[in-house]
């Protein structure tokens, strides 16, 4: 499954096992175009012995603040200054700290925050901190707190440590109210419907985990189920070994696998029946989408695992989404037929390995005489994960044909650069071109003729 974001139109994707899946849409905005405008600033020249005239908007300056923005600027402050002590709190491992600005009266908040605090502990942060966004409004809200409620999106700022390379950011919707010359923190989920699919769903979220470390992995499961994080653990393991072998591109990360009995966790949604994926490699931003680009700028991926799946991981599956954590910071321009297919190749790359060709070369033949007659050209990225055909196998058949036309690492570069830059047809026709002597047409006439040696 392919890495998907928060709030992006396209993406994700599922992983596929043993048979056609579906899922979530891929991760970044494919066609998006980002306009940047840019102000100019006038001025008006006087004589030098003159003063400047004065204006309303001078007049205004001069004059004292209201009351009311002294108090926003209060309440801002005092707010602001909650946040960073959570924040500390949860660096110095200080729960009392991390609690003191919680309404006494809202003791299922409490609890709950107990939770919260006892999961980011355990998770391990690099880097922590919670930022003001913008108020909203809600009637309900301030029914239910009083008057004084205030709504506001939260951006929590954080880095994972060994996990995430760079700091990244997600969504919090939080209520504060003032309590006799006090603000406290009353609610932290009236935004939750209002904000991206992944908003307070991320897996510290979610109930009381335990956090298992190897060497470049750190699995996430719940409280107690020791079990399955070891055996998890050692596949990924041997998944990692998988991806560095057939992966050319170098990559050393640390990946976080979330194995959860949750059918939705960040953005991947496992809680519909037609959903057969695996799992699903997620996407971290590093800026948000709309913070400085409409489509916003990824930082990595994380791979949730579908709990219908959980006992069924394995080296297999990992290696796939492992290869699309590898890549995730690329740019994310890349079709999906390539995203997909060299997934594909590196897991099924594994299989030949240990099962011999065989198995591999039957699924060849069935992808060729099976899925490429149901199709008019290379799978395209609108409706990738709803077609009914084999459109992995497709995909695997072309980035497969590709490395044995021009080499693993011609396709390698390929994909580095398609996905930087690789923003309409037109570009990613001219590197495709450049790296491989192919357009995505010719490709496709290409492997309708494709009859492999046996």
């Amino acid at each position: 499954m392919s890495v998907k974001p928060p709030m992006a139109d396209t993406s994700g994707g599922p992983s596929k096992t043993t048979t056609a899946a579906h899922g979530p849409r891929r991760w970044i905005g494919l066609v998006a175009a980002v306009a940047l405008a840019g102000g100019g600033v006038v001025y008006a020249v006087h004589d030098r012995g003159d003063a400047p005239p004065t204006t309303t908007a001078t007049q205004r300056r001069t004059q004292a603040p209201s009351a009311a923005q002294l108090a926003e600027t209060a309440r801002r402050t005092a707010i602001d200054a909650i946040l960073a002590r959570r924040a500390a709190a949860v660096q110095r491992g200080d729960e009392k700290a991390f609690l003191q600005d919680i309404d006494p009266s809202e003791v299922g908040l409490r609890r709950a925050q107990q939770t919260l605090f006892a999961n980011l502990v355990e998770l391990g942060f690099r880097r922590l901190e919670y930022l003001q966004a913008e108020e909203r409004f809600d009637q309900v809200v301030i029914k239910n707190h009083g008057p004084s409620a205030y709504l506001v999106r939260i951006v929590m700022r954080y880095q994972i440590a060994d996990v995430d390379a760079v700091p990244v950011s997600t969504e919090l919707g939080y209520t504060f109210a003032r309590r006799a010359n006090r603000w406290y923190l009353v609610d932290d989920n009236d935004l939750d419907l209002d904000l991206g699919p992944s908003a307070h769903r991320e897996p510290w979220d979610l109930g009381r985990i335990e956090v298992h470390r190897g060497p470049r992995v750190r699995v996430v499961v719940e409280k107690g189920d020791t079990k399955r994080a070891r055996l998890i653990v050692a596949e990924a393991k041997e998944a990692l070994a998988e991806v560095g072998k057939y992966w050319p591109l170098p990559w050393t990360g640390t990946v976080l696998v979330v194995a959860l009995d949750e059918t939705e966790v960040r953005d991947a949604r496992f809680a519909d029946e037609d959903i057969e994926s695996a799992a699903s490699a997620t996407s971290t931003f590093a800026e948000m989408p709309g913070e400085v680009t409409a489509e916003g700028k990824i930082g990595g991926a994380y791979v949730v695992v579908n709990p219908a799946e959980r006992d069924r991981v394995d080296e297999i599956l990992l290696s796939h989404e492992f290869t699309h954590v590898a890549t995730a910071r690329l740019g994310g321009y890349e079709p999906l037929w390539l995203a997909e297919g060299a997934a594909e190749y590196v897991s099924w790359s594994g299989v030949e390995a240990v099962s011999g060709p065989n198995e591999v070369l039957e699924w060849e033949a069935d992808v060729i005489r099976d899925a490429m007659p149901a199709l008019q050209s290379l799978p395209t990225d609108a409706g990738f994960y709803d077609k009914s055909g084999d459109v992995y196998g497709v995909s695997w058949l072309a980035v497969r044909f590709l490395i044995k036309e021009v080499g693993i690492e011609k396709v390698a570069q390929l994909y580095t650069e398609i996905a930087r830059d690789g923003i309409n047809q037109i570009s990613r026709d001219r590197i495709l071109t450049a790296q491989t002597g192919y357009t995505e047409a010719s490709l496709w006439l290409a492997l309708k003729k494709y009859q492999p040696e046996r």
